[in-house]
């Protein structure tokens, strides 16, 4: 294998500095390969300025509790949380795995408001995959929920998946059919100038003495310089995931590993009062990964990185369109998104690694409001490989449903 030596390149457009990292060079001949990333970028960032929130594609009809209700003290109440999904992934490549998910998702809960803004909720998680006749997963929920103005915390199962609003590279739209539920800690805070959801996820705990490792992410997505106005849109994200297995008092005396990503860039949205566009939007981000593993005094790490810029539209129909180009270098995470990976997640080439990593995907849903708080979406994504010189696409459809009941009569604790 020849050696490869590292360079950096970085580049200023005309919306801000990008620096695009890690871009590898033939020791054998020495032939500089200035990879096209930087031309097509520029030019699909000039053509979107020439025609002038979510950014990322619009998940927000899958998100659970995001409507908030204080108007209530010392009440019952019934929750039920739905969601019914099918997703078929028509890949062929040596990268990702070809397969169908086609299922449904059930929460009913029954919780009690202590006060306005503190309430506790108990339920049961019920997951099921079509052709089994198993259910996947039946586990119980429990949530503790204070808010305090532009705060909230969660206590227990969290307000997890895709409602944390990761870019793909750092978290795979798939966990939300097959891993949602999370438990542990979360602090949300939501200002006119800044946000974040900061959160821990408690994945395997272990007790003396235990034959595997413990295992807990913690997380950041932070939104700071917010800014607003009748046409206009901007905020510069900010994103942080840390994925660590260790532990002290298993038995396995294999060390420990910390793997950490960032990703950080802008967005900027043109708003439309009128029209047959609501709005059109450019959202860019630099993501990179340190994985480390420690075992007494040795220490081994690696690095990958990656670019990842979108350009889209919203219509007044509901229907989002959005261009992605990621182009990265030796990227990997445990949950991004297996299209962004450098290593292979394909169950029969398992050794396969394409340190370049050069995609282009296209994104388009269809948003319908069936009825009040049931929502259905459509989405369909071709992707076009342009290492591996190949046509791919997924589709789907979901409908979810999350919605409160009221049991007015009050019950009042003694």
């Amino acid at each position: 294998m020849a050696k490869t030596v590292h360079a950096r390149l970085y580049f200023w457009n005309s919306l801000g500095l990008v620096r695009h990292g890690f871009i590898l060079f033939p020791e054998k001949n020495r032939y500089v390969r200035v990879y096209f990333c930087i031309v097509k970028f520029l030019s699909t960032a000039l053509l979107f300025v020439s025609t002038l929130c979510y950014s990322q594609l619009d998940n927000s009809m899958l998100f659970f509790n995001t409507k908030v209700d204080t108007s209530h003290e010392n009440e019952l109440f019934i929750k039920i949380q739905n969601l019914n999904f099918m997703k078929n992934n028509e890949y062929a490549t040596y990268m990702a795995d070809g397969y169908t998910l086609f299922g449904y998702q059930l929460n009913p809960q029954i919780g009690y408001t202590f006060a306005r803004n503190l309430s506790l909720e108990a339920g049961v998680f019920i997951a099921k995959d079509f052709g089994k006749d198993q259910y996947h997963k039946v586990l119980p929920t429990f949530s503790l929920r204070y808010y305090k103005k532009d705060f909230k915390m969660v206590f227990g199962n969290l307000d997890g998946s895709v409602n944390h609003q990761l870019i793909e590279p750092l978290y795979n739209f798939e966990k939300v059919l097959t891993n949602r539920l999370e438990s542990g800690a979360q602090f949300v805070l939501n200002t006119r100038t800044f946000d974040f959801d900061a959160w821990i996820n408690w994945v395997n705990m272990i007790y003396k003495p235990s034959g595997e490792k413990e295992k807990l992410f913690v997380r950041l997505n932070l939104n700071v310089l917010k800014f607003r106005n009748e046409k206009w849109e901007f905020r510069i994200p900010l994103q942080f995931t840390a994925v660590h297995t260790g532990g002290q008092i298993d038995t396995l005396n294999s060390g420990s590993s910390t793997d950490m990503a960032y990703a950080g860039g802008f967005v900027l949205k043109r708003l439309f009062a009128s029209g047959p566009l609501k709005n059109v939007y450019c959202d860019v981000r630099y993501a990179a990964r340190e994985n480390g593993y420690y075992f007494d005094t040795i220490a081994i790490k690696s690095y990958g990185d990656g670019l990842l810029a979108n350009i889209g539209c919203v219509t007044k129909f509901n229907t989002d369109v959005m261009l992605s180009y990621w182009n990265a270098t030796n990227f990997y995470t445990e949950f991004g998104g297996d299209l962004y990976s450098s290593q292979s997640r394909n169950i029969a080439y398992p050794k396969y690694y394409e340190s370049l990593r050069e995609i282009f995907i296209l994104r388009v849903t269809q948003k319908i409001e069936l009825n009040k708080g049931i929502n259905l979406m459509l989405r369909l994504e071709p992707n076009y490989d342009m290492r591996l010189t190949r046509f791919d696409h997924s589709y789907g459809f979901y409908i979810s449903i999350d919605e409160t009941f009221w049991l007015k009569k009050k019950i009042k604790p003694e």
